[in-house]
């Protein structure tokens, strides 16, 4: 029902629509990447026709293909990269929620093509916390459609998921390709974490692109010291 809906309100405004999400929220290793994508409200009902959806519920492959047809088909597409030791650290003064608002932010404000409205998948447990975070960086003024699920609910945020996602992904592909299999880099992936131990033990230090704020690294480099002492 609520699609339904949804889709009439858009089929009756021809405004700009910007859509986020991120990918790498989570993983010990590698960048955390914002998304945004741009086109019309009335444009934006063809993401869903398109096959788009929250991205974790695509395979590797099919997001593929859909961030190719995004990039032919919207009017603008961003990404911000944040790599793992800008996200350490940033963390020393503010809390991950900060540091997505705070690029978030700093994506809007990059924009070619400046949205009439913007629509977010909320990484906050509050949605009208994360939407005062941003108003401390684009103004008291700002407004934004903030919710859980966005990337489910809205088109135009799945896509935005997808290329996050896309570019995410590769990151992953050219670190494997460089360093050998490192899995998907979040922390209860066993073949990250194998990765992670073999190089603190050829190394005595932790890969160059791990997070080394996140409790995983903290606990491995303590293991580390502890088998040193004993």
């Amino acid at each position: 029902m609520r699609q339904r809906v949804y889709k009439a309100l858009l089929l009756k405004a021809d405004v700009l629509v910007l859509g986020m999400d991120e990918a790498g929220r989570g993983p010990v290793l590698g960048p955390m990447v914002i998304g945004g994508v741009i086109d019309t409200e009335r444009s934006s009902v063809s993401y869903r026709e398109m096959g788009c959806k929250d991205s974790k519920m695509l395979a590797p492959k099919r997001r593929e293909e859909l961030d190719k047809k995004i990039r032919n088909t919207a009017k603008e597409i961003a990404l911000i990269e944040i790599s793992a030791r800008e996200i350490d650290s940033l963390r020393k003064v503010m809390s991950l929620n900060e540091i997505e608002a705070k690029k978030a932010a700093e994506l809007i404000m990059s924009l070619g093509h400046k949205p009439e409205k913007v629509i977010i998948d909320c990484p906050d447990t509050e949605p009208k916390r994360f939407l005062q975070r941003l108003r401390k960086y684009l103004g008291p003024e700002f407004d934004a459609v903030i919710e859980h699920k966005a990337d489910v609910n809205y088109p135009i945020v799945s896509a935005a998921s997808i290329v996050a996602k896309v570019r995410r992904d590769e990151w992953v592909k050219k670190a494997a390709k460089k360093y050998g299999p490192i899995g998907s880099g979040y922390p209860a992936d066993p073949t990250t974490q194998e990765f992670m131990k073999a190089w603190l033990e050829e190394k005595g230090r932790l890969p160059p692109f791990a997070r080394k704020s996140w409790d995983t690294s903290k606990r491995m480099e303590g293991e580390m010291l502890q088998s040193k002492l004993g």
